[in-house]
């Protein structure tokens, strides 16, 4: 399998993806460097999807230190309104 992904890398060598990258498991990659400065919109949706690889990894180490209760959402279920299908 052979992708094509977007990055940016900064003077120290960090690279952040443009767009989130789900594999089956670990890859080999290789790093073209283009002599050519990234455009603010990538700037910004690496920044972007950074911050959001942070919270879900914030998100789902909380969901492993605090586990739900077995009934704790239940109190609310028969509130929910799902439309119609």
């Amino acid at each position: 399998m052979l992708q094509t992904i977007e990055a940016i890398i900064d003077e120290k060598g960090i690279l952040r993806m443009l767009e989130p990258v789900d594999l089956p498991k670990l890859r080999r990659v290789i790093v073209t460097i283009l002599n050519e400065e990234p455009t603010e919109e990538s700037l910004n949706r690496a920044i972007h999807n950074q911050k959001i690889a942070l919270m879900e990894q914030q998100q789902a180490s909380g969901y492993a230190n605090f586990p739900s209760k077995k009934d704790e959402a239940g109190e609310w279920e028969s509130e929910q309104e799902w439309g119609k299908s």
